[in-house]
Protein backbone atom coordinates (compact mmCIF):
# COMPACT_ATOMS: atom_id res chain seq x y z
CA UNK A 1 0.00 0.00 0.00
CA UNK A 2 1.16 3.53 -0.75
CA UNK A 3 1.94 4.94 2.68
CA UNK A 4 0.83 8.39 1.47
CA UNK A 5 -2.81 7.26 1.11
CA UNK A 6 -5.04 8.59 3.90
CA UNK A 7 -8.36 7.10 2.75
CA UNK A 8 -10.42 6.04 -0.27
CA UNK A 9 -13.98 7.33 -0.73
CA UNK A 10 -16.48 5.57 -3.00
CA UNK A 11 -19.44 7.53 -4.41
CA UNK A 12 -22.44 6.28 -6.40
CA UNK A 13 -23.82 8.48 -9.19
CA UNK A 14 -24.25 12.13 -8.11
CA UNK A 15 -24.37 11.42 -4.38
CA UNK A 16 -22.44 13.91 -2.23
CA UNK A 17 -22.14 11.39 0.60
CA UNK A 18 -19.72 8.49 0.07
CA UNK A 19 -21.17 5.02 -0.25
CA UNK A 20 -18.18 3.70 1.65
CA UNK A 21 -14.96 5.11 3.15
CA UNK A 22 -11.94 2.78 3.17
CA UNK A 23 -9.04 3.54 5.50
CA UNK A 24 -6.99 0.35 5.42
CA UNK A 25 -6.36 -2.51 2.99
CA UNK A 26 -7.78 -4.67 1.61
CA UNK A 27 -9.90 -1.96 -0.06
CA UNK A 28 -12.97 -4.07 -0.82
CA UNK A 29 -16.34 -2.51 -1.68
CA UNK A 30 -19.64 -4.41 -1.37
CA UNK A 31 -22.37 -3.02 -3.64
CA UNK A 32 -25.94 -4.38 -3.40
CA UNK A 33 -27.22 -3.79 -6.94
CA UNK A 34 -30.74 -4.85 -5.95
CA UNK A 35 -30.95 -1.70 -3.81
CA UNK A 36 -30.49 0.60 -6.82
CA UNK A 37 -32.60 0.94 -9.99
CA UNK A 38 -31.81 -0.98 -13.15
CA UNK A 39 -30.03 1.08 -15.78
CA UNK A 40 -26.76 3.02 -16.16
CA UNK A 41 -24.84 4.17 -13.08
CA UNK A 42 -21.49 5.74 -12.27
CA UNK A 43 -19.06 4.80 -9.53
CA UNK A 44 -16.51 7.42 -8.47
CA UNK A 45 -13.46 6.29 -6.51
CA UNK A 46 -11.58 9.18 -4.87
CA UNK A 47 -8.15 8.50 -3.34
CA UNK A 48 -7.22 11.10 -0.72
CA UNK A 49 -3.49 11.42 -0.03
CA UNK A 50 -1.86 12.90 3.04
CA UNK A 51 -1.43 16.60 2.42
CA UNK A 52 -4.79 16.98 0.69
CA UNK A 53 -3.96 15.80 -2.84
CA UNK A 54 -6.71 13.67 -4.42
CA UNK A 55 -6.96 11.31 -7.37
CA UNK A 56 -10.29 10.31 -8.92
CA UNK A 57 -11.31 7.34 -11.06
CA UNK A 58 -14.76 7.08 -12.71
CA UNK A 59 -16.30 3.74 -13.66
CA UNK A 60 -19.55 3.54 -15.68
CA UNK A 61 -21.61 0.38 -15.29
CA UNK A 62 -25.17 -0.86 -15.85
CA UNK A 63 -27.47 -2.75 -13.50
CA UNK A 64 -29.84 -5.37 -14.94
CA UNK A 65 -31.33 -7.44 -12.14
CA UNK A 66 -34.76 -8.04 -13.70
CA UNK A 67 -35.01 -11.07 -16.01
CA UNK A 68 -35.95 -10.81 -19.69
CA UNK A 69 -39.67 -11.21 -20.47
CA UNK A 70 -40.83 -14.84 -20.52
CA UNK A 71 -43.93 -15.92 -22.41
CA UNK A 72 -45.84 -18.89 -21.00
CA UNK A 73 -48.41 -20.57 -23.27
CA UNK A 74 -46.95 -19.61 -26.65
CA UNK A 75 -43.85 -21.42 -27.88
CA UNK A 76 -41.48 -19.98 -30.43
CA UNK A 77 -42.43 -21.08 -33.93
CA UNK A 78 -45.76 -22.54 -32.77
CA UNK A 79 -48.57 -22.46 -35.34
CA UNK A 80 -51.77 -20.95 -33.84
CA UNK A 81 -55.33 -20.09 -34.96
CA UNK A 82 -58.21 -18.13 -33.53
CA UNK A 83 -58.00 -16.66 -30.02
CA UNK A 84 -54.80 -17.47 -28.18
CA UNK A 85 -54.28 -16.77 -24.50
CA UNK A 86 -50.82 -16.64 -22.97
CA UNK A 87 -49.11 -15.01 -20.01
CA UNK A 88 -46.14 -12.65 -20.06
CA UNK A 89 -43.92 -12.86 -17.00
CA UNK A 90 -41.52 -9.94 -16.54
CA UNK A 91 -40.08 -7.91 -13.69
CA UNK A 92 -40.31 -10.97 -11.45
CA UNK A 93 -37.20 -12.44 -9.86
CA UNK A 94 -38.97 -15.80 -9.68
CA UNK A 95 -39.92 -15.85 -13.38
CA UNK A 96 -38.43 -18.69 -15.44
CA UNK A 97 -35.34 -17.87 -17.48
CA UNK A 98 -36.01 -16.85 -21.07
CA UNK A 99 -34.59 -19.18 -23.71
CA UNK A 100 -31.64 -16.98 -24.61
CA UNK A 101 -30.60 -16.77 -20.96
CA UNK A 102 -31.17 -20.48 -20.47
CA UNK A 103 -28.94 -21.18 -23.48
CA UNK A 104 -26.24 -18.95 -22.02
CA UNK A 105 -26.52 -20.68 -18.65
CA UNK A 106 -26.24 -24.10 -20.25
CA UNK A 107 -23.22 -22.95 -22.24
CA UNK A 108 -21.53 -21.74 -19.08
CA UNK A 109 -22.33 -24.98 -17.25
CA UNK A 110 -21.04 -26.98 -20.19
CA UNK A 111 -17.81 -25.00 -20.13
CA UNK A 112 -17.43 -25.66 -16.42
CA UNK A 113 -17.98 -29.41 -16.93
CA UNK A 114 -15.49 -29.54 -19.82
CA UNK A 115 -12.88 -27.59 -17.86
CA UNK A 116 -13.46 -29.89 -14.91
CA UNK A 117 -12.84 -32.95 -17.08
CA UNK A 118 -9.67 -31.40 -18.48
CA UNK A 119 -8.48 -30.61 -14.95
CA UNK A 120 -9.27 -34.15 -13.81
CA UNK A 121 -7.31 -35.59 -16.72
CA UNK A 122 -4.20 -33.57 -15.94
CA UNK A 123 -4.61 -34.01 -12.18
CA UNK A 124 -5.06 -37.78 -12.18
CA UNK A 125 -3.99 -38.85 -15.67
CA UNK A 126 -0.66 -40.42 -16.66
CA UNK A 127 0.87 -37.03 -17.53
CA UNK A 128 0.35 -35.46 -14.09
CA UNK A 129 3.52 -36.98 -12.67
CA UNK A 130 5.56 -35.68 -15.61
CA UNK A 131 4.12 -32.18 -15.14
CA UNK A 132 4.91 -32.17 -11.41
CA UNK A 133 8.45 -33.36 -12.12
CA UNK A 134 8.90 -30.66 -14.80
CA UNK A 135 7.71 -27.94 -12.42
CA UNK A 136 10.04 -29.19 -9.70
CA UNK A 137 12.95 -29.15 -12.15
CA UNK A 138 12.10 -25.59 -13.18
CA UNK A 139 12.03 -24.49 -9.53
CA UNK A 140 15.40 -26.11 -8.91
CA UNK A 141 16.81 -24.44 -12.03
CA UNK A 142 15.51 -21.06 -10.82
CA UNK A 143 17.05 -21.56 -7.39
CA UNK A 144 20.37 -22.50 -9.02
CA UNK A 145 20.67 -19.13 -10.82
CA UNK A 146 23.36 -17.04 -9.14
CA UNK A 147 22.69 -13.32 -9.13
CA UNK A 148 25.14 -10.58 -10.13
CA UNK A 149 24.56 -7.72 -7.67
CA UNK A 150 26.39 -5.14 -9.81
CA UNK A 151 24.20 -5.87 -12.83
CA UNK A 152 21.18 -6.01 -10.54
CA UNK A 153 21.92 -2.50 -9.27
CA UNK A 154 21.93 -1.19 -12.86
CA UNK A 155 18.67 -2.97 -13.70
CA UNK A 156 17.03 -1.74 -10.50
CA UNK A 157 17.99 1.88 -11.26
CA UNK A 158 16.56 1.57 -14.79
CA UNK A 159 13.40 -0.42 -14.05
CA UNK A 160 12.43 -0.06 -10.40
CA UNK A 161 13.95 2.94 -8.62
CA UNK A 162 11.38 5.49 -9.81
CA UNK A 163 8.64 3.72 -7.83
CA UNK A 164 10.53 1.84 -5.08
CA UNK A 165 13.14 4.49 -4.24
CA UNK A 166 16.77 4.97 -5.32
CA UNK A 167 17.92 2.57 -2.59
CA UNK A 168 14.72 0.49 -2.45
CA UNK A 169 13.56 2.44 0.59
CA UNK A 170 10.05 2.73 -0.85
CA UNK A 171 8.05 5.54 -2.45
CA UNK A 172 5.08 5.10 -4.75
CA UNK A 173 5.76 1.37 -4.43
CA UNK A 174 6.65 -0.54 -1.22
CA UNK A 175 10.16 -0.75 0.22
CA UNK A 176 12.10 -3.73 -1.14
CA UNK A 177 15.26 -3.40 0.94
CA UNK A 178 14.81 -5.93 3.75
CA UNK A 179 11.55 -7.23 2.26
CA UNK A 180 10.61 -10.81 3.21
CA UNK A 181 9.72 -11.29 -0.46
CA UNK A 182 13.43 -11.64 -1.23
CA UNK A 183 13.33 -15.00 0.57
CA UNK A 184 10.68 -16.23 -1.85
CA UNK A 185 12.25 -16.00 -5.35
CA UNK A 186 9.30 -17.68 -7.06
CA UNK A 187 6.79 -15.17 -5.67
CA UNK A 188 9.13 -12.22 -6.28
CA UNK A 189 9.58 -13.22 -9.93
CA UNK A 190 5.86 -13.88 -10.44
CA UNK A 191 4.85 -10.42 -9.15
CA UNK A 192 7.57 -8.73 -11.21
CA UNK A 193 6.70 -10.53 -14.45
CA UNK A 194 2.89 -10.36 -14.11
CA UNK A 195 2.42 -7.10 -12.18
CA UNK A 196 0.15 -6.42 -9.22
CA UNK A 197 -2.19 -3.52 -8.35
CA UNK A 198 -0.77 -0.33 -9.87
CA UNK A 199 2.49 -2.05 -10.72
CA UNK A 200 2.77 -2.93 -14.44
CA UNK A 201 4.20 -6.28 -15.60
CA UNK A 202 7.91 -6.45 -16.50
CA UNK A 203 7.84 -9.46 -18.81
CA UNK A 204 11.01 -8.23 -20.53
CA UNK A 205 13.17 -9.33 -17.57
CA UNK A 206 14.80 -12.76 -17.79
CA UNK A 207 15.25 -15.21 -14.92
CA UNK A 208 18.90 -14.12 -14.74
CA UNK A 209 17.90 -10.42 -14.62
CA UNK A 210 15.54 -11.11 -11.72
CA UNK A 211 18.20 -13.10 -9.87
CA UNK A 212 20.59 -10.15 -10.33
CA UNK A 213 18.03 -7.70 -8.92
CA UNK A 214 17.35 -9.96 -5.93
CA UNK A 215 21.10 -10.25 -5.29
CA UNK A 216 21.42 -6.45 -5.29
CA UNK A 217 18.41 -5.99 -3.00
CA UNK A 218 19.65 -8.68 -0.63
CA UNK A 219 22.88 -6.72 -0.30
CA UNK A 220 20.89 -3.65 0.66
CA UNK A 221 18.88 -5.65 3.20
CA UNK A 222 22.10 -6.95 4.75
CA UNK A 223 23.67 -3.54 5.02
CA UNK A 224 26.00 -4.16 2.10
CA UNK A 225 24.63 -1.37 -0.06
CA UNK A 226 27.10 0.93 -1.69
CA UNK A 227 27.37 4.41 -0.28
CA UNK A 228 24.91 6.95 -1.56
CA UNK A 229 26.01 8.78 -4.69
CA UNK A 230 27.02 12.41 -4.23
CA UNK A 231 24.39 15.04 -4.95
CA UNK A 232 24.21 15.98 -8.64
CA UNK A 233 26.28 18.96 -9.65
CA UNK A 234 24.31 22.11 -10.21
CA UNK A 235 23.65 22.81 -13.88
CA UNK A 236 23.01 26.05 -15.73
CA UNK A 237 19.65 27.36 -16.82
CA UNK A 238 19.67 24.91 -19.74
CA UNK A 239 20.55 22.02 -17.43
CA UNK A 240 23.50 19.64 -17.40
CA UNK A 241 22.85 16.63 -19.64
CA UNK A 242 25.00 14.19 -17.64
CA UNK A 243 23.27 15.17 -14.39
CA UNK A 244 19.90 14.90 -16.07
CA UNK A 245 20.68 11.42 -17.34
CA UNK A 246 21.63 10.25 -13.84
CA UNK A 247 18.45 11.66 -12.27
CA UNK A 248 16.22 10.38 -15.08
CA UNK A 249 17.68 6.85 -14.87
CA UNK A 250 17.10 6.66 -11.12
CA UNK A 251 13.72 8.38 -10.84
CA UNK A 252 11.87 8.19 -14.17
CA UNK A 253 13.11 5.42 -16.49
CA UNK A 254 11.12 2.68 -14.76
CA UNK A 255 7.82 4.17 -15.99
CA UNK A 256 8.81 6.36 -18.96
CA UNK A 257 11.34 4.01 -20.57
CA UNK A 258 15.18 3.99 -20.48
CA UNK A 259 15.31 6.50 -23.36
CA UNK A 260 12.08 8.39 -22.71
CA UNK A 261 10.22 6.27 -25.26
CA UNK A 262 7.32 5.61 -22.90
CA UNK A 263 6.04 2.53 -21.11
CA UNK A 264 3.77 2.54 -18.05
CA UNK A 265 3.95 6.35 -18.33
CA UNK A 266 3.81 8.49 -21.52
CA UNK A 267 6.78 9.09 -23.83
CA UNK A 268 8.87 12.11 -22.80
CA UNK A 269 11.39 12.12 -25.64
CA UNK A 270 10.17 14.75 -28.11
CA UNK A 271 7.29 15.70 -25.81
CA UNK A 272 6.19 19.39 -26.22
CA UNK A 273 6.12 19.56 -22.42
CA UNK A 274 9.93 19.85 -22.50
CA UNK A 275 9.52 23.39 -23.85
CA UNK A 276 7.20 24.37 -21.00
CA UNK A 277 9.40 24.24 -17.85
CA UNK A 278 6.69 25.59 -15.52
CA UNK A 279 4.17 22.90 -16.47
CA UNK A 280 6.83 20.15 -16.56
CA UNK A 281 7.99 21.08 -13.06
CA UNK A 282 4.43 21.41 -11.72
CA UNK A 283 3.43 17.93 -12.91
CA UNK A 284 6.65 16.41 -11.55
CA UNK A 285 6.33 18.08 -8.15
CA UNK A 286 2.58 17.52 -7.67
CA UNK A 287 1.99 14.28 -9.61
CA UNK A 288 -0.89 13.50 -11.95
CA UNK A 289 -3.30 10.53 -12.30
CA UNK A 290 -1.29 7.39 -11.41
CA UNK A 291 2.02 9.29 -11.28
CA UNK A 292 3.18 10.03 -7.72
CA UNK A 293 4.56 13.48 -6.75
CA UNK A 294 8.34 14.06 -6.69
CA UNK A 295 8.70 17.23 -4.58
CA UNK A 296 12.28 16.29 -3.62
CA UNK A 297 13.61 16.98 -7.15
CA UNK A 298 14.66 20.63 -7.43
CA UNK A 299 13.87 22.94 -10.36
CA UNK A 300 17.58 22.95 -11.22
CA UNK A 301 17.64 19.15 -11.37
CA UNK A 302 14.49 19.13 -13.51
CA UNK A 303 16.19 21.55 -15.92
CA UNK A 304 18.97 18.94 -16.23
CA UNK A 305 16.39 16.19 -16.86
CA UNK A 306 14.74 18.25 -19.62
CA UNK A 307 18.14 18.92 -21.18
CA UNK A 308 18.88 15.19 -21.22
CA UNK A 309 15.47 14.31 -22.71
CA UNK A 310 15.98 16.85 -25.49
CA UNK A 311 18.93 14.78 -26.68
CA UNK A 312 16.64 11.79 -27.28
Amino acid sequence: MNQNIERIEVFLDESKEPLQVLTSPPFKVKLDTQAIPDGPHTLRVVTVFKGGKTEESVIDFEVDNLPSPYVEGLDEGQQVRGVVEFEVLTGDYNAPKSKDRLTTTLAVLSSVVILGLIWAYFAFGPTSKAIVEANAAASEEQAAVTGDAAHGEKLFAEQCASCHGAKAEGGFGPALAGSALLDNPEQFDKITLEGRGNMPPFGNLSAQDLADIRAYLSGLAGGGASEAAPAPAAGGSEGDVATGESIYTQQCAGCHGPNGEGGFGPALAGNPLLDNPNEFNKITHEGRASMPPYPQITDEELAAVRAYLKTK
